[in-house]
């Protein structure tokens, strides 16, 4: 996902934040030292009140790591490549390689992050009634005066109910939250048929979705201003998650078991890197057509140049510039040619790249760009359609 920094790595997943996650942390925290602290819990300092209202917004994005988390070492379990963690408005996204490969694989990994969401609301509540035996354990639910006057006890309320509000929510039996996986999980088992279950659950998502919407636009009406902006706007974005996870699921199924040297490039143009960049730019750009080449010297792959790293170039230093200067050199990201397609479809969306080396025995042996996969999906499309035409 772009716009994203990594924070640090757990078991081996990388761990990362999206910029929006930065605009929820502080609208959170603003809503709760403004509103809900304030109304529930009278009789704090300012201060206390932005404290433990930060400190509650960073333990609740704590609480969707765990949950993320429990998806992801599950799927690591069942052998799919998890790459990453990324944190951003709506909560959280496990970035898989693959999708499951059965049905009971989708079903367990599904239903462990609902779950890990209730045992930590139990923890948090647990916790709650021993440290202060008295206190109105349903203090957040009442949304009213509740007497404590302790910010630790308070902020153990917040994050139990919240971890269980977010259990229930996720168990809405809509794609693509994790009830519409479980729902597509029984539907695949039972029918055998992916597809159809997707299609299944991805429609009742968006069902919900404009429920949402729906009852946002009621709240709106209501008076309840920003609670029905932010209602509409979980609708409109379960909507349009819906719909493309319909479209990603139509896109899947033509890579489906197609490995990377079916679609790649091969025999790539390659360069060596001690020429000047004016003849990369005259020899494989305007004379080859390319975009991108490999840069080998004695047989062995050192990185990639593309145009993109030319432009940054002053036309004035192309003559006088090696091409190693500009390169983007090893590690990079790269594929094996027995690869599935899905999986470097998978890393070219998640990095934003254009196209990516083929290697083997760290020998380039093909280069798999944007275009051979767009022109590799056109012809599939087209004898598809031939072929249902007939």
């Amino acid at each position: 996902m772009k716009g994203t920094f990594t924070i640090g790595r757990i078991a081996g997943i990388t761990i990362s934040v999206h910029y929006t996650w930065f605009f929820i942390l502080i609208l959170i925290s603003w809503s709760l030292a403004q509103g809900l602290f304030p109304s529930t819990y009278p009789g704090w300092s300012t201060t206390e009140y932005w404290i433990t209202s930060i400190i509650a917004a960073l333990l609740l994005f704590a609480s969707v790591l765990v949950h993320e988390l429990a998806h992801s070492l599950v799927a690591k379990s069942k052998n799919i490549p998890v790459n990453s963690i990324t944190l951003f408005l709506f909560g959280g996204v496990s970035n898989l390689e693959k999708e499951p490969e059965t049905s009971g694989a989708e079903f367990i990994m599904a239903f462990v992050g609902p779950l890990s969401s209730l045992i930590l609301a139990f923890i948090f509540l647990g916790m709650q009634i021993v440290i202060s035996p008295g206190s109105n354990i349903l203090a957040f639910v009442l949304g009213q005066p509740s007497g404590i006057s302790n910010p630790i006890v308070a902020l153990l309320n917040y994050l139990g109910w919240i971890n269980f509000l977010l259990a229930i929510f996720n168990l809405i039996p809509g794609f693509p939250l994790d009830g519409g996986r479980v729902l597509r999980a029984i539907i695949w088992g039972v029918t055998g048929n992916f597809r159809k279950a997707t299609n299944i659950a991805a429609t009742i998502g968006q069902v919900f979705g404009w429920m949402f919407i729906g009852f946002g636009i009621l709240q709106i009406f209501t008076g309840n201003f920003i609670n029905g902006i932010w209602i509409a706007f979980i609708g409109w974005f379960l909507n349009s998650a819906a719909e493309s996870s319909k479209q990603e699921m139509t896109f899947q199924q033509h890579f489906r078991g197609v490995k990377v040297q079916a679609v790649m490039t091969s025999n790539p143009k390659t360069i060596n890197p001690t020429l000047p960049v004016s003849n990369l730019i005259h020899d494989v750009f305007l004379q080859g057509g390319y975009r991108a080449a490999a840069v080998v010297q004695d047989d062995r792959f050192l990185g990639i140049v593309t145009l993109t790293d030319v432009k940054k170039l002053n036309e004035q230093n192309w003559d006088t510039t090696t091409i190693e200067t500009i390169m983007t050199k090893q590690p990079i990201y790269s594929v094996k040619p027995d690869d599935e397609l899905r999986a470097a479809l998978n890393l070219i969306a998640q990095y934003g790249l254009n196209q990516i080396p083929v290697l083997q025995d760290n020998k380039i042996v093909g280069m798999l760009n944007r275009a051979d996969i767009i022109r590799y999906l056109q012809i599939s499309q087209e004898l598809g359609a031939n072929n249902n035409a007939k």
